[in-house]
């Protein structure tokens, strides 16, 4: 029993010590969520009552290309943002600002969905969460890796502390950015099925 205990709190100490650089991020996703949903039960009376909501999968290969689209849109523009900011010596802070901006958006939609009572409940947890969540991994991967070259840049301004070329660093951050691309686009392709099952 204390073998096993011992070897599971080993375990654990290696994970945190892993994935270190992503639980800032995850905190700021969270907070990011907890703000959008109070952002929206503080101003909802103000707020037409009409809001875009996610619309159904339209007919023909168009309207699944255009529901593809719009559910990959914004965490596309927001790798793309995070590409370049892991570019700029200066980014760290504006890293930062990308899970807490994704997680009110997801904070938002899902206080909307809760007002309408159990069918938007269920469109929450069919469809909301599963996408926000995963898309949110994406997004934290992103930050984490964007983090690390943005850091290194400016480790390479300091005197004295120049660390070389960096051109495999760049291509393996440019490699590493291809495949978040590639996870933003199968997400998008889950939350279209999604759709098509759900509204």
């Amino acid at each position: 029993m204390k073998r096993t205990t011992t070897r599971r709190k080993r375990e654990m100490q290696h994970f945190v010590a892993d994935n270190r650089r992503l639980f800032p991020f995850v905190l700021l996703f969270l907070a990011g969520v907890g703000t959008g949903v109070a952002v929206y039960l503080a101003a909802h009376r103000s707020l037409p009552a009409d809001l875009p909501a996610l619309s159904p999968v339209g007919a023909g290969a168009t309207g699944w290309l255009h529901t593809l689209w719009e559910a990959c849109f914004s965490t596309v523009v927001l790798l793309g943002a995070l590409y370049l900011l892991g570019l700029w010596a200066c980014g760290v802070p504006f890293i930062l600002l990308v899970p807490l901006f994704h997680g009110v958006g997801l904070g938002l939609t899902e206080a909307y969905y809760y007002r309408m009572g159990m069918g938007g409940v269920g469109v929450v947890a069919a469809l909301v969460m599963p996408a926000g969540l995963l898309n949110g991994a994406v997004l934290i991967a992103a930050c984490a890796e964007s983090l690390r070259l943005s850091s290194r840049l400016s480790r390479q301004l300091l005197p004295g502390t120049g660390e070389g070329g960096l051109w495999s660093n760049f291509r393996l951050y440019s490699l590493r950015f291809l495949l978040f691309l590639a996870a933003a686009v199968a997400v998008a392709c889950i939350e279209v099925l999604l759709r098509r099952v759900v509204l």
